[in-house]
């Protein structure tokens, strides 16, 4: 019964990772290996992208987003005061 068991329990994984290859194809992905190779590729890529140029950059992104932010602000102001200055007295 255990050896019977054990079979269909293999049989079962072996299906799940023919489902998972499947998937993966459909996103043009050849298997597990390849899924494997990207990974590599993406980690090692990434790896040379230093942690301290990333937070630099994140910083000055939200520098410019608070400056674009006031810019907006005060475009509106602007507009306001045009319309009031437009309106008829």
């Amino acid at each position: 019964m255990q050896v019977d068991q054990a079979v269909r329990q293999a049989e079962a994984i072996f299906r799940f990772t023919e489902e998972v290859d499947r998937r993966l194809a459909e996103h043009g992905i050849a298997g597990m290996d390849d899924l494997f190779r990207i990974h590599e590729q993406v980690r090692d890529a990434l790896g040379r992208v230093d942690g301290r140029e990333l937070d630099w950059a994140s910083l000055e992104a939200g520098r410019l987003s608070t400056a674009l932010d006031e810019i907006g602000r005060q475009l509106a102001h602007l507009s306001q005061l045009k319309e009031s200055l437009e309106a008829p007295h």
